[in-house]
């Protein structure tokens, strides 16, 4: 026998073991009809993720400018967290609008909730005012302290679909309990226990 025979004969499966999907998949509440949604929607839908983009402005949510949504709901934020079902560990949230009158309330909602990621675009000024809005309508500082802001991990990314990466590499690492830092310099599993 061929030692390359052997080997394919006695080798173990090729590549990683992976669970399979989450059973219900996990979800992206994306607050926000702007082209980063549609990039981030692409990403969810790539893998797996369930995505909805929720906008009051009928104008803005169009199903048309977001073929990789689940669902476009043209709802304020409490509407709209009621008409999906509230939110739970299987839910993230990410508010793109940079309007207060929007992300705010999203934001009051879900960092109260059990979403392991709630994340809102913005630079750091931005979330310095966001932070003390969302502290003197009554958010404490634990509540606080979950709200990514500004989202996403710091891949250097300069394009929609690299922000949208970096959000979601944000919200996979807080659904498993993660930093989201490299593997390399890593004390944990490669993979965590589902």
């Amino acid at each position: 026998m061929s030692e390359e025979r052997e080997w394919l004969q006695s080798s173990e499966v090729h590549g990683p073991a992976f669970d399979p999907p989450a059973d219900p998949p996990p979800r992206l509440i994306v607050f926000g009809a702007v082209p980063l949604a549609a990039a981030l929607c692409r990403a969810a839908r790539a893998i797996d993720w369930r995505c909805f983009v929720v906008d009051p402005r009928e104008r803005f949510a169009s199903a048309d400018l977001f073929p990789d949504a689940e669902r476009v709901l043209v709802a304020w934020p409490e509407e709209a967290f009621a008409e999906l079902g509230g939110l739970d560990a299987s839910s993230s949230v990410a508010c793109l609008t940079h309007a207060p009158e929007l992300d705010d309330d999203a934001l009051m909602i879900a960092l109260r909730s059990a979403a392991p990621y709630v994340g809102a675009m913005g630079s750091r000024r931005t979330q310095a005012r966001r932070r003390e809005r969302l502290a003197a309508a009554g958010l404490g500082d634990a509540e606080l302290a979950r709200l990514s802001g500004p989202a996403g991990l710091d891949l250097g990314g300069v394009t929609a679909a690299e922000a949208a990466l970096a959000i979601l590499a944000e919200a996979v690492a807080a659904r498993y309990g993660r930093e989201g830092g490299r593997l390399t310099t890593s004390p944990n599993q490669i993979h965590a226990s589902t």
